[in-house]
């Protein structure tokens, strides 16, 4: 096993039976089991495994992996086909709105922000929404034309 699968098993396991509420207690708690890596290797760790912040119900937040296996997410989705997850989507000035089914969101926006990095400025996932905030000049239907390669299907749920 290499050294990051290794790295980002145990990472998941700390998150999993930990409550950290920040990036510095994570980094202490992967240097007690032997890896010392930068916050930005976290970052990208944390990325990669789509870990979320979500508020922990005191007035502070704690970092949560994505759920597994709901009703509306299939336990292993194929990234070609993560357009089946998407209800809708609209324009509105500089602002566009991706509707999604429960828990596609965070994952739609990670392609999104990979096929339109030059056109975005960045999106805001929930569970099941997605605010892209479009950068001044870009124009909706080059935006369209970039998504339907990167989302097969997505301009059919255009509103």
């Amino acid at each position: 096993m290499n050294e990051k699968k290794k790295r980002l098993d145990i990472l998941k396991q700390l998150i999993a039976s930990n409550t950290a509420s920040n990036q510095e207690d994570i980094l202490s708690m992967l240097a007690e089991k032997g890896f010392v890596v930068t916050q930005a290797t976290l970052s990208r760790d944390l990325k990669e495994l789509k870990v979320a912040k979500t508020p922990d119900g005191k007035g502070g937040y704690h970092y949560k992996l994505p759920e597994i296996n709901t009703p509306d997410m299939p336990e292993q989705l194929d990234m070609r086909h993560a357009s089946v997850g998407v209800f809708s989507i609209e324009f509105s000035g500089q602002f566009g709105v991706i509707k999604t089914r429960p828990g596609y969101a965070n994952m739609i926006a990670t392609i999104v922000e990979s096929a339109l990095k030059h056109k975005i400025m960045g999106t805001i996932a929930g569970d099941d929404t997605l605010l892209l905030l479009l950068r001044e000049q870009a124009d909706v239907e080059s935006i369209m034309y970039i998504l339907e390669s990167a989302l097969p299907g997505i301009k059919e749920r255009r509103i």
